[in-house]
């Protein structure tokens, strides 16, 4: 009885469980906002140095967790919109809590080769959030005042009376 329960019970845990790339995923959606909304941004791989992709917000994108064998990819948000200054947000991302199943679970193949190459033993955060602020409107400059000369001081002119040309 006691072998059954503990099959049983073990049984469980390996169905409900594993690792990272049974589990989780390597593709993320990533909601990408602002406020206010209607920004203009552009994803790019920092370690790539690449776009991935840009639009219009609120939208979703959906990424890759990994950047090659055990590495992770990092990603930045930029966003821009006229009447406000443009501003650059990471995308956070870090080791997916199930990788660490591969030391119960799923063995030196999952923990070394399989959730390594997969980039699914990384975990990126699903809602990137940016707040735009307005770029201040320059103060109008003062006119100078114009400068009238002073009649009073100027040399006496004489006028003469010109004859028309003949």
């Amino acid at each position: 009885m006691k072998t059954t329960l503990g099959t049983a019970l073990v049984t469980g845990a390996v169905l409900l469980s594993g690792c990272a790339t049974i589990v989780s995923d390597s593709k993320y959606n990533v909601a990408i906002q602002s406020d206010p909304p209607g920004a203009h941004y552009l994803v790019r791989n920092t370690k790539k140095n690449q776009e991935v992709t840009s639009g219009v917000t609120p939208d979703t994108v959906r990424l890759k967790a990994g950047n090659g064998f055990f590495s992770k990819a990092t990603y930045e948000v930029t966003y821009e919109m006229p009447g406000y200054e443009s501003i650059s947000v990471p995308v956070e991302s870090g080791m997916d809590g199930w990788y660490i199943g591969n030391i119960v679970f799923g063995g030196v193949i999952g923990l070394l080769i399989l959730d390594p190459a997969t980039g699914a033993m990384w975990r990126m955060d699903e809602n990137v959030h940016a707040t735009l602020l307005g770029i201040p409107e320059p103060e109008p400059e003062q006119a100078s005042p114009v400068e009238v000369p002073d009649l009073q001081a100027a040399p006496d002119v004489e006028m003469t009376e010109l004859a028309p040309a003949a």
